[in-house]
């Protein structure tokens, strides 16, 4: 019989406790006024077990993915939210329990669940080529219809891409190009597969490159003409969890290594760039300047995410993360990374305008933490905007023990500038029954929120969000007149 509890977990308490429930609510209450010029849809995905998980270690990565979406109309706001049906999450729902371990771990999957892929789609929510992808790295996105959010099946582009997918893929609102990669791990050694995927969702190139060892890379960095790989201390090795040590672990001794290749280039052009080890799993931007990669990027010294590969925990204080410019030389001399801090607070999930995405964007807007112990389990508890020239912010902080989750810019319709609309983030105060979408005046946040449409039941915290303005190609490709 399938256990009706969630044993003992920071990730499974708190503001990430799960509500295994599917909500459709076709009018929320608003406080405050939503500005006219707000239309669009706002989805968020994030980890919810819909079933108690193995006995082992859980972590937040683990969940099956959740998707939620906020459609602004004439100052109006409905939402659902959906599991993605997976076919994991199909085949535990047939068995009415938990059959895959932590991360899909062997050793404690149930030998039911043979054959089938663990893919638990939780982690970023996009749209491209007409369609709405749920993403994780492990596996191929999963396509779910836009508005319903139904489950349509994993996205396969016509057989080209049936393994792993990046998390973080970027589109370049330039050209309407999304750029891809996928980690591999061949006998030969560790690689990971790059693609250029059209507007319509049509795979134009692809390229196998070698990485100097396998590593979590969550994100990779694209400008106008180049992309970079980075390959962080973030170490995965089968042969050390043999061994009895950890998966993932992080590898102190090991450097950061960032491989530069044009755009459309092949493994012999890429050049291996340095830098000091470093926890790096998501940028605001990065774009060409004067003939240098300028990456702005929240980084760390090491991470609490996952064990040394001694098996040694570190602590949220000790690992926090600031905003830092990498700048990358090509004309230079030596393959050193410059690394500089454009601003030292406590920050996650840092973001541009997102229509800035490979050129040069000023602006970058984050969950930040002031109070919290661990922002990661009690909650980010604020929210900021940085300007990278100067590094001076703009913060609201939302009171002590709040949960607050990324912080995204809502242009407003016909908006050109960076800062020519609105930011929005869900905040689920301690012990409050409900969960607040916050809409902010993207140039002053301190001001605290234009409105609140209040969500009458608390959403665990999750991960990754996106905002479409109606008059965005992708949201028109997608949601547009049938």
């Amino acid at each position: 019989m399938a256990s009706t509890r969630y044993r003992e977990s920071p990730f499974l308490s708190g503001h990430h406790q799960p509500n295994r429930m599917e909500v459709q609510a076709p009018d929320l209450f608003i406080e405050g006024e939503l500005p006219a010029d707000l239309a669009g849809v706002f989805y968020r995905n994030g980890a919810e077990p819909l079933y108690p998980p193995t006995e082992e270690d859980y972590h937040w990565f683990d969940g099956d993915g959740m998707v939620y979406a906020f459609f602004f109309e004439e100052g109006r706001v409905s939402m659902r939210n959906r599991w993605v049906r997976t076919d994991k999450l199909l085949l535990e729902m047939k068995a009415g329990r938990r059959l895959f371990g932590v991360h899909g771990n062997p050793v404690t999957t149930d030998p039911a669940a043979a054959g089938t892929r663990y893919n638990t789609a939780n982690t970023n929510i996009i749209l491209h080529g007409g369609k709405l992808l749920a993403l994780m790295e492990g596996a191929p996105p999963v396509e779910l219809d836009p508005r319903s959010l139904d489950t349509i099946g994993e996205e396969h582009y016509g057989g080209v891409i049936t393994t792993t997918f990046s998390a973080h893929p970027t589109v370049d609102h330039g050209t309407g190009e999304l750029l891809n990669i996928g980690s591999l791990a061949r006998r030969s050694g560790p690689e990971i597969r790059y693609d250029i995927i059209d507007f319509d969702g049509h795979v134009r190139r692809t390229e196998f490159i070698p990485v100097p060892h396998q590593s979590m890379m969550h994100t990779f960095f694209v400008t106008e003409h180049y992309v970079v790989f980075p390959v962080t201390p973030l170490d995965i090795s089968v042969q050390r969890a043999v061994a009895g040590g950890p998966m993932v672990a992080w590898d102190a001794n090991r450097p950061t290594r960032l491989g530069l290749m044009p755009r459309r280039g092949t493994a012999a052009d890429v050049r291996w760039f340095e830098a000091a080890p470093r926890h790096m799993m998501h940028q605001a931007n990065v774009w060409e300047e004067d003939g240098r990669i300028i990456a702005d990027v929240a980084a760390a010294e090491g991470t609490a995410l996952f064990p040394d590969t001694d098996g040694t925990r570190r602590t949220h204080r000790q690992t926090q993360q600031s905003l830092r410019r990498w700048t990358i030389d090509p004309a230079a001399a030596t393959d050193v990374v410059r690394e500089e801090i454009l601003n030292d607070r406590d920050i996650q999930f840092p973001r541009p305008d997102d229509r800035r995405m490979t050129r040069a964007s000023r602006y970058a807007f984050a969950n930040s933490n002031l109070h919290s112990v661990d922002g990661r389990v009690d909650g980010m508890d604020s929210v900021v905007r940085v300007d990278t020239d100067t590094g001076v912010d703009d913060i609201y902080h939302f009171g002590p023990g709040a949960a607050a989750g990324e912080l995204i810019f809502a242009p407003r319709v016909g908006g050109v500038d960076e800062l020519d609309g609105y930011a929005v983030t869900l905040v689920h105060r301690p012990g409050a029954a409900e969960t607040e979408l916050a809409v902010f005046d993207a140039r002053d946040l301190s001001a605290g929120p234009l409105a609140r449409v209040l969500i009458p039941f608390r959403i665990p915290s999750g991960f990754h969000c996106n905002y479409y303005s109606v008059d965005n190609p992708l949201y028109q490709q997608a949601l547009g007149e049938r």
